[in-house]
Order: C-alpha cells, then sequence, then structure tokens
C-alpha cells in the first residue's frame, strides 16, 4: 500500500514535469557531451603540438633569425593558450553554471579572455607576416629596420593592445552584455546590445589584420614567382623558391581566413540583426578558430625541413636521456653537438 501511494504520487506530481521539458534545452544537453568531447580533443592537439614547437625553438634553428624566433616564440605562446586557457575556462564555467542563470561576474572575466586570446593570435600572425616582408624586400636595412628593441615593441603590442580594446567586456555592469552559449559552450558578448562597439572591434582587429596578412604575403609570393622566372634557366634552381613560397604562404592565408572568416561574420550578422546562427553553426564558428593554432603548427613549422631536422635531434636527445634502454633498443646513436 505504501509503495502503491508513492506510485499515484509520481504520476501525479512528476509526470506533468517531465512532460514540460524544453525540447529544444533537451537536445541541446544530448549534443553537449559530443561538442566536450570534441573541444577536449581539439584542445589536446593544440597543446602538444605547440608543447613539441617551443621544444625546437627555444634552441638555435638553421636558418631563422633571434627576431624570427622572437616572433615564433609569442605565436606560440598565443596559440597554447587556446588549450591551456580558453577550453580549459569555458569547459569549467560550462559544468558549473546553471543555464538558467542570467550573466555574471565571472562569465564577463572568461569572455574577456577568449576574446583577448583570440585578438592577440591575429595580431601575433600580422607581426610575423611584417616582419618576413620586411626580410624580403629590404634585407640590407633588416638590421636597423627590425632592432631587439622593436621587435619585442611589436610583440608587446600584440599582447597589450587588444586587452585594452576588449576591456569594457570584463565589466560586468559595462557598455555589451555577455551571456552563457549552450549552443557553443562559450562565454560570449551579445554583439548586438552594442553594435558600435562591435563594429568598432572588427575595424580594428580583424580588418586591419587580414589586410597586413594579404598585402605582405602576397607581395612576397610574388616577389618569389618572378625569382623562379629569372632562375628558370638553371636546372637546379627551377621553379624551387616559387615552390616553397606556395608550400607555405598559400596554406597560411588559406587557413587564417578559413578558420577566422566565418567567426567575424557571424559576430557582425549578430550585431547588425541580433539573431544567432544555428546550434551547431554557432558552435563550429566559435570553435574553429582554435584549430588555427594547430594548424599554425604544421604551416609555420613542420613544413620547415630545418625544423624537422632539429626537433628528430630534440627528441632522439630526450630519449638518450630519459630512456636509454629504448634509444639502444631503436639503434640511436649519440648525436653530434
Amino acid at each position: 500500500m505504501y509503495s502503491t501511494l508513492n506510485f499515484s504520487t509520481f504520476d501525479d506530481s512528476n509526470l506533468s514535469a517531465l512532460t514540460s521539458v524544453d525540447p529544444h534545452r533537451l537536445q541541446e544537453q544530448t549534443h553537449r557531451s559530443v561538442k566536450i568531447s570534441i573541444i577536449i580533443v581539439l584542445g589536446v592537439m593544440i597543446t602538444l603540438g605547440n608543447i613539441a614547437v617551443l621544444l625546437v625553438i627555444t634552441s638555435s634553428v638553421a636558418g631563422w633569425s633571434k627576431n624570427s624566433r622572437y616572433f615564433l616564440l609569442s605565436l606560440t605562446a598565443a596559440d597554447s593558450a587556446f588549450g591551456l586557457l580558453v577550453m580549459p575556462l569555458n569547459l569549467w564555467v560550462s559544468l558549473l553554471k546553471d543555464y538558467t542563470e542570467g550573466p555574471d561576474a565571472l562569465c564577463h572575466v572568461v569572455a574577456f579572455c577568449n576574446a583577448t586570446v583570440y585578438s592577440t593570435c591575429m595580431y601575433t600572425l600580422a607581426t610575423i607576416s611584417l616582419e618576413r616582408y620586411i626580410a624580403v624586400f629590404y634585407p640590407l636595412q633588416y638590421s636597423s629596420l627590425m632592432t631587439r628593441k622593436r621587435t619585442l615593441l611589436l610583440i608587446a603590442f600584440a599582447w597589450c593592445f587588444p586587452p585594452f580594446l576588449l576591456l569594457p567586456i570584463s565589466f560586468p555592469v559595462g557598455i555589451i552584455e555577455v551571456h552563457f552559449s549552450t549552443a557553443s559552450l562559450v562565454c560570449n558578448p551579445s554583439y548586438s546590445t552594442n553594435v558600435g562597439y562591435t563594429l568598432s572591434l572588427t575595424c580594428l582587429i580583424f580588418f586591419p589584420c587580414s589586410i597586413i596578412m594579404t598585402h605582405a604575403n602576397l607581395r612576397v609570393w610574388c616577389a618569389a614567382k618572378r625569382q623562379s622566372l629569372k632562375l628558370r634557366k638553371y636546372t637546379c634552381a627551377r621553379r624551387s623558391r616559387h615552390n616553397v613560397a606556395s608550400r607555405v604562404l598559400v596554406p597560411v592565408m588559406a587557413a587564417y581566413y578559413a578558420c577566422w572568416t566565418p567567426c567575424m561574420a557571424a559576430m557582425i550578422y549578430n550585431a547588425v540583426s541580433g539573431s544567432s546562427v544555428p546550434e551547431w553553426l554557432e558552435f563550429v564558428v566559435v570553435w574553429l578558430p582554435t584549430s588555427n593554432g594547430f594548424l599554425n603548427c604544421i604551416f609555420y613549422f613542420w613544413i620547415n625541413r630545418s625544423f624537422r631536422r632539429k626537433f628528430h635531434l630534440v627528441l632522439q636527445r630526450m630519449l638518450l636521456t630519459l630512456c636509454p634502454k629504448l634509444a639502444d633498443t631503436l639503434g640511436m646513436l649519440q648525436p653530434f653537438k
């Protein structure tokens, strides 16, 4: 009789609650585990790729100047922040925050960190393109134009200017609202709450960086093509410089625009229309720029033969130090210094 009473109570009070569950929210909860798995895998790939890069560029690499190493170290740090800061923070918020709650101070801070890392990565890519442009077109003046002080100032600008622009996002009562998106599992600014500020961010961050990268890399690619045409009569030099430039510059620019343009387009669309894109589309466009942090490891480093050679040497030394028996089994010899 007691169990029957409980069963009837369940039928009366809880059945109506179960039937009133929002089907849209139930679908989002179902997709949530898949999204978290994708984010974790992407974070591990970015972190491991940049750790490998860091092991190599902290030492000298043939053909790389000190200035180039400074810029590439800055890029590695910015890309690593995707896996070490952006992803853990947003996953932490998605696990702790009740979706029915409104925006809070924590979500504002996380949104500020997200936007800062994204913007710093774009500025860093632009400074690398600018440095390569000067190295190609002003080789004799390079040492005077790109001094160590100016190099460090450019890197400092890439890291300090974005937080200055994005500081209003960090304030709970500021000029723009912030919400936690259940579609992308990210603390995102509500761009439609301040259209002017949103468009000014795109005009000061995305468009200038894109113009610098496109102009610099296109000029370098055209210069390499002209040089290959001049040297075409020599068999050993035929098309080699042009092929090297195409193998690096074309993937770099294609990956940049493929990863960043959808995110910026969705941002402008949300600001102007006040509407959000569909759930999975929002998830893809928000997290797509982080994949650029892994692709940079491939296009800026792994394509370079000197980098691969140096990585094999570093890996061999690590195995000889940590696992000498395994190194002996694999037939590794002590590398020459």
